[in-house]
């Protein structure tokens, strides 16, 4: 399917709001960290924290669709999450550059199975040795990425410039 300039710009302004939840989500996540390591140790303080690293991936996970159905339009739909993501670290010649490098993919790898583990819980407790190790790789993980779809931006830029409407 041939892009238009008006659909990079789409998907740049989809991307750039995508880094603006992920901005709030992190302040949010941070407080959430805060009170814990105050010594809050109630089931709701870890569930909040748990919920805020559940959050921030997912707008990661969206973010990677985006860029996935924008140029190639196609996932499977039994293990989506994880090919996804995979496929986020790949160049596509011709076709894409790859948004993520190894160390950004490996952290967002383990906030997806984080985020797998902590949506299918129900009544189980929350592990919190798992929510303090998890929550230990989210700042890096969140800026890595915040970095690698701003120079992903730029690289959609690029493209527009060669575009023809």
């Amino acid at each position: 399917m041939k892009r238009s300039p008006d659909d990079v710009q789409r998907l740049i302004a989809e991307l750039r709001n995508d880094l603006s939840q992920i901005e709030q989500l992190s302040d949010t996540n941070g407080r959430a960290a805060e009170r814990i390591a105050a010594g809050a140790e109630d089931y709701l303080d870890y569930a909040a924290l748990g919920y805020t690293i559940h959050n921030i991936y997912a707008v990661m996970e969206n973010a990677c669709l985006r860029v996935a159905k924008f140029f190639e339009n196609n996932l499977s739909d039994s293990s989506w999450h994880k090919d996804l993501l995979e496929r986020m670290r790949l160049t596509i010649e011709g076709v894409r550059p790859a948004l993520l490098d190894e160390d950004t993919y490996l952290l967002l790898d383990e906030l997806r199975a984080f985020r797998h583990v902590f949506r299918t819980l129900y009544a189980r407790p929350i592990d919190h040795d798992t929510i303090h190790l998890v929550q230990k790789k989210v700042p890096a993980a969140t800026e890595q990425f915040i970095h690698a779809v701003e120079r992903y931006i730029t690289e959609l830029r690029r493209l527009h410039d060669t575009i023809t409407p």
